[in-house]
């Protein structure tokens, strides 16, 4: 619960420090530097606190594959630029992630209530969208794949990547 209540409290005010800026451009140049800075300040800030927990946690991988991991932690979130959320759609969405799978579904088909519906939908697509602005952005075949699959990995990168995602 307590965790919920701070993470609200950083999208509303997020801090994003030189320091967390230095470690976006070693990562990141160009198009995809575009991409990130193309995020509201909140996603930011969580996509450096996902890179910044694999790189304290998966040590043991190689600076390659810390790479390409880093990558897309920084971006596994970029479809959401394409349809931004307001504060209280994001809340909505932690709020029925935890509700059944089938009301889930029930709420994304209310289509007469976009209100409700339309959070879900976005919620759902993001990783599709954000694969393709990627893709746009010029990055590897393997980040594309990571950010597309976020939310169901099915490598042992896209795993962690999950788990870091689901820590913050």
């Amino acid at each position: 619960m307590f965790y919920r209540i701070e993470q609200f409290y950083h999208g509303l005010f997020p801090r994003i420090s030189s320091k967390d800026l230095q470690l976006v451009h070693s990562f990141l140049s160009g198009a995809p530097l575009f991409l990130f800075e193309s995020q509201p300040p909140a996603d930011q800030r969580h996509a450096i606190d996902v890179a910044l927990d694999l790189l304290q946690n998966q040590v043991h991988l190689s600076f390659p594959q810390k790479r390409i991991l880093i990558q897309a932690a920084l971006l596994h979130d970029c479809g959401k630029t394409r349809y931004p959320l307001k504060i209280w759609q994001r809340v909505y969405i932690v709020l029925c992630v935890k509700l059944p799978i089938p009301v889930q579904n029930l709420l994304e088909g209310l289509t007469t209530f976009q209100a409700l519906s339309l959070p879900l939908i976005l919620a759902q697509q993001h990783p599709k969208w954000g694969a393709m602005l990627a893709s746009k952005a010029g990055l590897t075949e393997e980040v594309i794949e990571l950010i597309r699959n976020h939310h169901a990995p099915h490598s042992e990168a896209g795993k962690l990547l999950y788990i870091a995602d689901n820590h913050h």
